[in-house]
């Protein structure tokens, strides 16, 4: 994703205050002088915490990989792609077997054109050779990687094939080494994009995304403000449920809410919702709420007057305690930052 600064003249004062969520102090994980963005996190089998995300640097983006053991202390970076190429957007996953699964996009500037990767690792260290999933035209932007229950591996990622920006999958059921051939989901005349999946503890598939109004730039996604978040839900993969808006009322579209991310408590008994908005009046925010409960019961994730989006979440060993990944300008440019939270 291109560097992310929400737009000031769309910031206006926000008609009620989220509660602050119980906060520990951020922890800078980027160390690279220029930009980064795009993280992506899991709580993995051997009890460490690991992030990527897309960093500029040696004439390109590339992705790199850290890892902690707390969510405090980050070590042992590792860089993930080369060559000249841009990569963007990395969603990282480990399926039941211990084998880490990475589906990010990259860009080809010369040809003005975007397509999905992918690859795999049984360490978090040594990577397959990246495999390109998508070839038609795009661009192709923005996946997501999940395997459900039944160990079936998915890719979901927005496409504009379709004249507009549609929302497709591929699905692999031997580990990632083979792929189907893609499968639209949705159908709309709106521009769907950034999406996010999981699987709740009854099998059932919920997919959350940020759906523009019809004729939407892609380019305009920190800038439009019909911007809101939509969930969908299946049994199959196949079959999806009507969109429902689950951003709060904005009726007058004055917020931008993109950026969604679901996940479930340690019980798998509340299913959460965080997001970015402009509702803080700010330059940006982590915004969350328990999906069981009224739209405007809201907790603010970020409080610093900085430009604070795109988080990622999840459990730790602590029931009721989180960690965070985002990005910030907090230290004058884009980085990765963690935090760890109780929501109670």
């Amino acid at each position: 994703m291109f560097l992310f600064f929400l737009s000031l003249w769309l910031l206006q004062a926000f008609t009620y205050n989220p509660v602050e969520a119980n906060l520990a102090p951020p922890v800078r994980i980027s160390n690279n002088p220029d930009q980064d963005e795009d993280p992506s996190v899991v709580f993995a089998q051997d009890g460490r915490f690991y992030v990527v995300w897309a960093s500029k640097r040696y004439s390109g983006v590339h992705l790199f990989i850290k890892s902690s053991e707390d969510g405090q202390t980050w070590q042992n970076e590792e860089r993930i792609t080369y060559g000249r190429s841009e990569n963007y957007y990395p969603s990282l996953f480990q399926a039941k077997n211990g084998t880490f699964h990475l589906a990010w996009f990259q860009l080809d500037r010369k040809q003005k054109d975007m397509q999905i990767w992918y690859s795999r690792s049984k360490d978090a260290r040594t990577w397959t050779e990246p495999a390109q999933i998508t070839r038609d035209l795009g661009p192709h932007w923005a996946p997501v990687i999940h395997e459900d229950s039944h160990g079936i591996l998915r890719i979901v990622w927005s496409s504009s094939q379709t004249q507009n920006r549609e929302l497709f999958v591929t699905e692999s059921r031997d580990g990632g080494q083979t792929w189907s051939s893609e499968r639209q989901i949705t159908n709309s005349p709106e521009e769907d994009d950034f999406p996010h999946m999981i699987e709740t503890k009854n099998g059932e598939l919920i997919l959350a995304w940020t759906r523009y109004a019809k004729g939407s730039r892609l380019l305009s996604y920190t800038k439009d403000a019909s911007a809101e978040l939509v969930m969908a839900r299946s049994m199959d993969g196949v079959h999806w449920s009507a969109p429902e808006v689950c951003s709060p009322p904005d009726e007058k579209q004055r917020y931008l809410d993109l950026l969604p991310f679901i996940f479930e408590d340690s019980g798998r008994q509340h299913l959460y919702l965080s997001w970015t908005s402009s509702r803080t009046g700010r330059l940006g925010d982590i915004l969350m709420r328990d999906l069981s409960m009224d739209v405007t019961s809201i907790r603010r994730l970020t409080v610093e007057d900085k430009a604070d989006y795109d988080a990622k979440i999840v459990r730790t060993r602590d029931p009721g305690r989180y960690l965070m990944v985002w990005v910030s300008n907090r230290e004058g440019k884009t980085d990765i930052y963690s935090r760890i939270f109780r929501w109670n």
